[in-house]
């Protein structure tokens, strides 16, 4: 909504909220979010709003706390309702009639374009902040011409002060001196001005901050139609290197022109202001049919006395208070009306909830399975619709911190217990106000990709031109933006920090108490993807050796490999069975590797961990080159995959695999999630550029690979386990995050025979009886795989031969048994031969050790037979 005079009548306020009807007037009360507007009643003679009476008051455009439009909303919200009390009316205020001159008169006109969002990292952006961070134009020392715009300045006075021109920019550039520069270093910003063709001024500054320039500029160069405002950049030598230019790169964000006005209203319903002289009177001109009329942001309406010659004289106005004409008795109709969210109080329920479901009103019915599905699991469930924390927590205004703040009630103020859960059901967007799909308005890389064009990837869009839904349409459940050392990046991490406010500032308020995570769609249908193959993979997993599968994938640096290999080696450790993917830099192309996360995704993954160069769009195999194919794996491969039923829940630590808050780019991570029967089960991943941490993937395949741990709350406890602030905002999770992972759900027990002829071992599985098939992996003392084998027996208590292999005896082995008939399945590891350890000194006696035989795995009637 545009600031103005607005009026809602009786019959429209009604239709939308019957319980308004025939209220007293005196009981009406408008509020806009914490605060109470004026209003003036119309048409209540009796003392009830009733047929034919209607409100009036002054309504504003929703600005952000640092930026002229909003980030999280296009349109403003007041609430209308009704209760006993004083409440704020508009008062009316006659001229003074003094003999004293009139006041002069100034309008501000503002010109601003959304054109190019840019990244601002942590040292231009603190978290919680909400800066401006889209911009009208980029302007270079190598443009070909000078930036251009045009402007009209409505009602301009013939005589009067100069016209106060403000423009704001961002520089992206820094020039950076020599230690023995001798003299003074040129500015990093240099910007000429024109005004209709004239070089007014030029503008100079340093680094990379916000910066306003205020420009006097003579009244007489200005005309009401036609003006022109030119900024260039020109090319300056470098004093050290005068065979180099400066690079000199500027965003320019906006223009506010504040000029005085003749006073008169034929030129437009503008809002004006007093500039001088607030005690005297004001005089405006008006040749309309009825008489005009100002309402002031002060509260007070002034109407128009009637002069001579169309003239009209007004109640004074303190100076720079805006005032809004009403012309020929037409308000503006409000955008929208509509009843408050009257479903659940959710600042007092009754009790409390385990598991929160924010869902956007048009998914709500496809997530309904899912908290159905919970609640049958013992949870209470609550499905709350955004704009009910929208109208209870900020005034109907669409913002995070309205999500954030039910969760925060939720958890300090809401009866036990307390919620464990939040799932945020729609995708976010950073962009609410295009409607065409162009990723070239975005910032795709870091600023650096503003800075210079075409260095930073060159990877095809992925945007659909044939979509038809809106590009806001995709800011469903918006999020945070967190400032990382390469620019601001979706967090969700924000809504669920709740509870540490009394904490002294520090590295503890920004980590999690209750677990989050996200279904980043659009649609029903993708909604009931992720439904069904969620309460499929917690219901009627298939047993199998997918179960016990592990898939570590890393481009072509080795010390990523060491890194994955540090990782592997610890799950084979747990006795799971670890395939390595590792890209190698004289290799030409990436098909074997991409064949073999295809052919291993198909069969069945439980865990898979990517860590390395990554991608929007991919898995990379290192920086690019054009020379080689090093996209290890892409959108197109997520789609083609045939893995329904054995699906993995994946840990991308790596740049870009989830950007979740891009309005019409895809994302490898989003497309795992997305996809029906096949992909992935659950994918957690960082939504802009990072360095990956060795200990933070430890700590999370830690905690979600504890029995019966959900993964959400184990990646609460991983991320309250480091102390990487940009990770633990970065990453977010895609999926349910009361997911448990499926794993094998026994121990396998193994011990020696006490024969000491025997190279036998004995195995027991802790179920009353078994029919399937055991799979070993022998391990030599290095830890390298010797060979794999299977073999099969019906008895829960079996022997198992130690093979002779040419490579040398086994040190150790890991093995997993399953049985497709009753879905049992068991896992453990044993060790044949411990590794050597230095000696320790003699101790002064030492008693003997026997070789003891576990309960459960004597004697063993059955040998298990190879399998064919």
């Amino acid at each position: 909504m545009q600031s103005g005079v607005y009026a809602l009548d009786h019959a429209a306020l009604v239709a939308a909220q019957p319980g308004l009807a025939d209220c007293a007037a005196d009981d009406l009360v408008l509020q806009h979010r914490d605060g109470e507007v004026p209003i003036r009643v119309v048409g209540a003679a009796d003392g009830r709003f009733g047929p034919g009476s209607r409100i009036e008051w002054v309504g504003h455009q929703l600005h952000g706390p640092e930026s002229w439009n909003d980030a999280y909303s296009i349109n403003n919200v007041y609430l209308l309702g009704a209760a006993p009390g004083p409440h704020k009316r508009i008062a009316d205020a006659a001229p003074a009639g003094g003999k004293a001159g009139l006041a002069g008169l100034q309008r501000t006109l503002h010109l601003e374009q959304d054109n190019l969002m840019i990244r601002l990292d942590m040292s231009q952006q603190q978290p919680g902040q909400e800066p401006d961070v889209w911009q009208w134009a980029k302007l270079t020392h190598v443009d070909p011409q000078p930036f251009t715009t045009s402007f009209d300045l409505p009602d301009l006075a013939a005589r009067g002060p100069d016209v106060a021109l403000t423009l704001n920019f961002r520089g992206l550039s820094t020039l950076f001196a020599p230690n023995n520069l001798k003299g003074s270093k040129p500015a990093d910003h240099h910007v000429e001005l024109r005004v209709n063709g004239r070089l007014l001024t030029a503008l100079e500054w340093d680094k990379r901050d916000e910066v306003r320039k205020d420009v006097k500029v003579p009244l007489g160069l200005l005309e009401e139609r036609g003006n022109t405002l030119e900024m260039r950049i020109p090319k300056r030598p470098v004093p050290w290197q005068p065979q180099n230019d400066v690079v000199d790169v500027v965003m320019f964000n906006w223009a506010e022109v504040r000029y005085p006005i003749a006073g008169d209203l034929d030129a437009g319903v503008f809002a004006l202001a007093v500039r001088d002289q607030p005690a005297a009177d004001q005089e405006l001109r008006f040749q309309g049919a009825g008489a005009p009329v100002l309402f002031g942001d002060d509260g007070v309406r002034r109407p128009g006395e009637v002069l001579a010659d169309g003239r009209y004289r007004f109640a004074p106005a303190p100076v720079d208070v805006d005032q809004y004409p009403a012309l020929d008795g037409q308000l503006a109709a409000p955008v929208r009306v509509r009843a408050a969210a009257d479903g659940t109080d959710w600042r007092a329920p009754a009790h409390g909830y385990d598991y929160l479901i924010v869902s956007h009103a048009s998914l709500m019915d496809a997530v309904r399975p899912l908290a159905e599905f919970h609640r049958q699991r013992g949870l209470k469930v609550a499905m709350i619709d955004p704009q009910e924390a929208y109208d209870q927590f900020n005034g109907g205004i669409s913002h995070p911190q309205a999500i954030r703040n039910l969760v925060d009630t939720a958890w300090n103020e809401w009866p036990e217990p307390r919620p464990r859960f939040l799932l945020l059901v729609g995708k976010a967007s950073f962009d609410i106000r295009h409607d065409t799909y162009d990723d070239g308005r975005y910032a795709k890389w870091t600023n650096m990709e503003l800075l210079y064009p075409n260095q930073f990837g060159g990877i095809a869009s992925t945007s659909n031109p044939n979509r038809t839904e809106k590009l806001a349409d995709s800011n469903l459940i918006p999020t945070w933006q967190f400032p990382s050392p390469e620019g601001q990046s979706a967090s969700d991490n924000g809504f669920v920090t709740v509870g540490r406010e009394k904490l002294p500032r520090g590295e503890q308020e920004w980590k999690p108490v209750l677990a989050v995570g996200r279904f980043p769609v659009v649609k029903p249908e993708e909604v009931t993807a992720i439904v069904n193959k969620t309460i499929n993979y917690m219901t009627n997993p298939p047993v199998g050796r997918w179960r016990r599968e592990a898939m570590m994938i890393t481009d072509d640096s080795e010390y990523f490999h060491t890194l994955s290999d540090d990782l592997a080696n610890s799950l084979d450790e747990q006795g799971f069975a670890t395939s390595r993917i590792y890209a190698h830099k004289e290799e030409e192309h990436n098909v074997a590797h991409q064949s073999a996360i295809r052919d291993g995704l198909n069969e069945g993954q439980l865990l898979v961990h990517f860590i390395g160069h990554g991608g929007r769009y991919i898995w990379r195999t290192g920086a690019p080159d054009v020379r080689k194919n090093h996209d290890l794996f892409t959108l197109d491969d997520v789609s083609n995959l045939s893995n329904g039923g054995r699906l993995p829940v994946i840990l991308s630590m790596t740049c870009y695999s989830a950007p979740f808050d891009n309005p019409s780019e895809d994302s490898i991570g989003e497309r795992f999630l997305r996809e029906a029967d096949r992909g992935a089960v659950a994918v957690f991943a960082a939504s802009w550029r990072n360095s990956p941490s060795p200990a933070f993937s430890k700590a999370l395949m830690t905690e979600i690979l504890e029995p019966g741990q959900t993964i959400g709350e184990g990646i609460v406890k991983a991320k309250n386990a480091i102390n990487n602030r940009i990770l633990v905002e970065m990453y977010n999770l895609l999926g349910d995050p009361a997911l448990v992972m499926e794993l094998p759900r026994d121990p396998l027990h193994i011990a020696r025979d006490g024969d000491r002829w025997s190279r036998d071992l004995l195995v027991a599985l802790p179920m009353q009886r078994f029919n399937g098939e055991v799979v070993v992996d022998w391990v030599d003392a290095t830890g390298k795989k010797q060979t794999t084998r299977t073999y099969r027996t019906d008895q829960p208590r079996f022997r198992l031969p130690i093979p002779r292999l040419p490579d040398g005896e086994p040190a150790k082995l890991r093995a997993y048994a399953y049985d497709l008939v009753t879905g049992k399945d068991a896992l453990g590891t044993f060790v044949l031969h411990a590794p050597p350890v230095e000696p320790a000194e003699p101790a002064a006696a030492a008693k003997s050790a026997v070789p003891a035989t576990p309960a459960t795995a004597a004697p063993a009637k059955a040998a298990a037979a190879p399998a064919h």
